[in-house]
């Protein structure tokens, strides 16, 4: 009997000895299952962090591991990240569309430009997306930060050695820098009549000259883009007719004439546009009305709704169409933001306010006070009141939302918020990064550049 409980003993102290070894054995395998997972949360950077002991209990049962955890983040690249207060760690990732607000900070130096947001491609550029018109900064703020693709904007860009059409007063130390369809003509009038102003036809070289070497102040005016394209649109028809080759008005300007016939073959990629027109009058009678083409004067052709019958809308909506805002068939059609650099160099001019066109009058009066000059209330009448020669209120949305498209440049770089009816076509800016010096900066550090979204993407 006693040998017996001996041996009853022994094995008992072997299960036991058993259990415990296949005990150990787990315990450790798991602690080394639980090093390697912290190993691997500090390599990937994972927000879970381990931060308590591991308690062990050995039961009768096994052995149980309590582990306490948290969400603290503790991973290398965060924990440095939490070290510099205004890095914009809480910013939404570059596939997202970033606010306003937060660009406006990035671009102030609240925030510093994230710099883990690569989209991947291939030359690893952080960009960052967002909605025009949404940045708190002025116009012409903006402006200054825009980078302009002079290579893909190349027929829109004046050159610097080239002279280009400018209002300057000398007294005043003003130069108007001139655009096109955004209330030029009454700019034209404030300079000539108020402010002792005169044309001149200069190289933007010269105009940098007396902005740097003699203090002269740079101004503009800017319109809502769209707007302004419908204006531009209509003067770029009749400036581009067939009446300008042949007929009354080529045989009073042989100039002009010329000119047309140098430039024609743009307008050729568009033939639908003049249709069954050969005299200017062919063209009128599709917009103006009857009794007032009896009257033999024209002009005022311009002051009555127009009467087409959609002939001439239908004309519009086709070119829209066929246009891909890279090759204009008239210097109307130039973008506004590419009036506002200097040349191939894409940098923006030195202007020091941009003034909207739709307050010009109310402008003008406070540039001239500013000069010791009064304009009176109703002095500014005199720019060119022209009705459109289609329906405007007739445009499809589709004609529209491509019209914002072919100008996203000028919505992204003079600050204008998107038409309602543009709001959800995915037109985007982009605010990145890029090296080289910039003419207005006095330091090397990296630039931070606007600019469409999809002209990098294009």
């Amino acid at each position: 009997m006693k040998m017996r409980s001996t041996r009853r003993g022994k094995k008992s102290d072997a299960a036991t000895n058993q259990r415990k070894g296949t005990s150990d054995t787990i315990l450790i395998l798991l602690l080394v299952l639980m090093i390697g997972v912290f190993v691997s949360n500090l390599i990937v950077g994972n927000q879970l962090a381990i931060n308590s002991a591991i308690h062990v209990e050995v039961t009768d049962k096994g052995v149980v591991l309590h582990l306490t955890t948290s969400t603290d983040d503790l991973s290398p690249k965060r924990l440095a990240l939490k070290h510099k207060k205004h890095i914009a760690t809480d910013i939404k990732p570059e596939k997202d569309v970033y606010s306003g607000a937060d660009i406006t900070k990035i671009l102030t130096g609240e925030l510093q430009f994230p710099t883990d947001c690569s989209d991947g491609s291939p030359n690893e550029r952080c960009r960052l997306k967002f909605k025009p018109g949404t940045v708190q900064l002025s116009n012409v703020k903006t402006l200054q930060q825009c980078y302009v693709d002079t290579a893909k904007y190349k027929a829109h860009i004046e050159s610097t050695k080239e002279p280009v059409m400018t209002s300057i007063s000398h007294k005043h130390k003003i130069i108007f820098r001139n655009i096109p369809k955004s209330a030029s003509s009454t700019a034209r009038h404030a300079m000539f009549d108020f402010l002792e102003g005169k044309d001149y036809s200069l190289p933007l070289d010269l105009m940098m000259k007396l902005v740097t070497n003699h203090n002269y102040t740079m101004i503009s005016f800017i319109r809502e883009p769209s707007s302004r394209f419908y204006s531009s649109y209509d003067e770029a028809f009749y400036r581009m007719g067939p009446w300008m080759g042949e007929g009354e008005i080529a045989r009073k300007q042989p100039n002009l004439r010329l000119q047309y016939l140098s430039v024609k073959y743009k307008v050729d990629k568009y033939p639908y546009l003049y249709e069954g027109m050969k005299e200017m009058n062919d063209y009128r009678k599709m917009y103006c009305p009857k009794e007032v083409l009896d009257t033999g004067v024209y002009m005022e052709c311009d002051d009555y709704d127009s009467i087409d019958d959609g002939r001439l809308l239908k004309r519009f909506e086709q070119f829209v169409h066929d246009y891909d805002g890279i090759e204009p068939f008239d210097v109307h059609l130039n973008m506004q933001t590419t009036n506002l650099i200097y040349g191939s160099s894409g940098e923006p001019l030195p202007i020091t306010t941009l003034y909207n066109a739709s307050e010009a009058e109310k402008d003008w009066q406070e540039i001239a006070s500013q000069k010791g000059v009064a304009i009176s209330d109703g002095e500014m009448k005199h720019g060119r009141h022209q009705s459109r020669r289609f329906d405007v209120s007739k445009v499809s949305e589709g004609t529209q939302q491509k019209i914002c498209k072919i100008l996203a440049l000028d919505y992204c770089c003079l600050n204008f918020k998107l038409p309602e009816v543009c709001d959800d076509v995915g037109l985007y800016c982009s605010l990145e990064q890029m090296e080289g010096q910039r003419m207005w900066k006095k330091d090397d550090s990296l630039n931070l550049v606007i600019r469409p979204w999809e002209d990098l993407a294009e």
